[in-house]
């Protein structure tokens, strides 16, 4: 596998280690009234299926509630995700099996390169406006030997660029990212009950961010269908895509509400191994 094709599949799939774990930071702006019981549903119903999609990912704020997420690869599990957030407080815990990428492409990587492809293990928790990351396995390797297992990277979200962080590592807020491919959903329709499927136009804000990290063009990326699946109070209950086709190989990200109204009782790591941020960006090879 050459370096060129390593690194465009690094920038597309090796999702979001940061951007999953910030759901809490999401969006500052009022849910619409889609909450509520029978009144959240009749207000659900209400709105047309282009509304009610947007609507569904804000509404889930007004309450805690946990997130199961995951992306295969040739329907090979690549990524397997647990998120819980609770009011501003959120924690995310995600392992990406790298080593599917190799057995879905059947190529063979130059050794030099195998720490790319190594299995990773990343933990996020977001409390009080401070975030602590967590890395391990493959590329972090060598961050777990110079600062040991139980280290923790914080930055302070209210000091902070998002934008520019994904940036440097080549990656997307995929939590801003699914209410962003909500709302950019085109040609929305309602095929069964709390069911919608819309188009994510290749040109569109949202795929946008997805070729900047994987470093395809519009023109190499084709508008793609997303299904989404509302609960009963018009919150954003499922939501099944499939990726953009990257080096031949095709992904399907799944992302499904599997709990709201739960006590995760999120505190900051119980370690006195607290490092800066900018040593994970100094020390990750990013």
């Amino acid at each position: 596998m050459t370096s060129r094709t390593a690194t465009r599949l690094i920038g597309a799939l090796a999702v979001p280690a940061l951007g999953l774990g910030l759901v809490a930071c999401s969006s500052e702006e009022p849910a619409k009234e889609t909450t509520g019981g029978n009144d959240g549903n009749q207000a659900a119903t209400q709105l047309s299926p282009q509304e009610a999609v947007a609507a569904a990912y804000q509404g889930l704020d007004e309450d805690s509630y946990k997130m199961d997420s995951s992306v295969t690869v040739d329907g090979l599990d690549f990524m397997v995700m647990t998120t819980e957030v609770e009011g501003e407080n959120a924690r995310a815990v995600m392992d990406m099996s790298m080593s599917a990428i190799l057995e879905a492409s059947g190529e063979e990587i130059d050794p030099s390169m195998a720490a790319l492809f190594g299995d990773m293990h990343t933990e996020t928790i977001l409390v009080d406006g401070t975030a602590y990351f967590q890395f391990s396995g493959g590329m972090f390797d060598a961050m777990t030997e110079e600062y040991g297992a139980d280290a923790w990277f914080t930055m302070d979200m209210g000091a902070s660029d998002l934008a520019e962080i994904y940036e440097q590592i080549g990656s997307v807020d995929l939590a801003s990212q699914t209410e962003l491919m909500l709302k950019s959903l085109e040609n929305v329709e309602k095929t069964g009950d709390n069911t919608f499927t819309g188009t994510l136009s290749a040109d569109s804000e949202a795929m946008k961010q997805f070729n900047e990290a994987s470093g395809a063009t519009a023109a190499e990326t084709e508008d793609i269908q997303v299904t989404v699946t509302l609960d009963e109070n018009g919150l954003l209950e499922s939501m099944v895509m499939a990726l953009p086709e990257t080096e031949g190989m095709t992904m399907e990200m799944t992302s499904t509400v599997v709990e709201t109204g739960g006590d995760y009782d999120i505190a900051a790591p119980a370690s006195d191994n607290l490092h800066d941020f900018d040593s994970f960006l100094g020390g990750s090879g990013f």
